[in-house]
């Protein structure tokens, strides 16, 4: 008898998981994203929001947090910038948001070691398109990347 109720509640906990990921794939599909009417804080809440995911030690939880990044990163994308600016960091976001689906990917397949590893691109894709956002002096006397 002790073994059908070890059974049943393995067989509750795994429905918990399950509900727990598909949750974050119905608030994700559900949830309405505007545009951000901030760009400054939400860049912000997308800097705290990439160290929870990086801090994260389940699967669960690492999801959670990426999701929420995509959403913040979407509303970012529905923002007009000045049309010099548009184009890049339009493209930006988009790369940022390609990464984070391979992210949001593994964490679906239960591999958070390598989510973290291409996680860490994001932060990369960051400093790339916030040098082109911003360039230096020198940058825009010589043109260099």
């Amino acid at each position: 008898m002790s073994l059908l109720k070890n059974l049943s509640l393995s067989f509750v906990i795994i429905c918990g998981v399950l509900q727990l990921g598909c949750q974050a794939y119905a608030q994700e599909s559900e949830e309405k994203i505007t545009a951000s009417s901030d760009v400054e804080a939400t860049m912000k809440s997308m800097s705290l929001t990439y160290r929870q995911a990086m801090l994260a030690s389940e699967t669960n939880m690492m999801l959670g947090t990426v999701t929420k990044l995509q959403q913040l990163v979407a509303s970012v994308q529905l923002v007009e910038f000045d049309a010099k600016r548009q184009s890049i960091l339009q493209q930006g976001l988009a790369e940022v948001q390609l990464q984070l689906d391979l992210v949001h990917a593994s964490l679906i397949n239960g591999d958070i070691s390598t989510a973290k590893q291409q996680l860490q691109k994001v932060d990369a894709l960051k400093k790339h398109y916030h040098k082109k956002r911003s360039p230096s002096l020198w940058q825009l006397l010589f043109g260099n990347d």
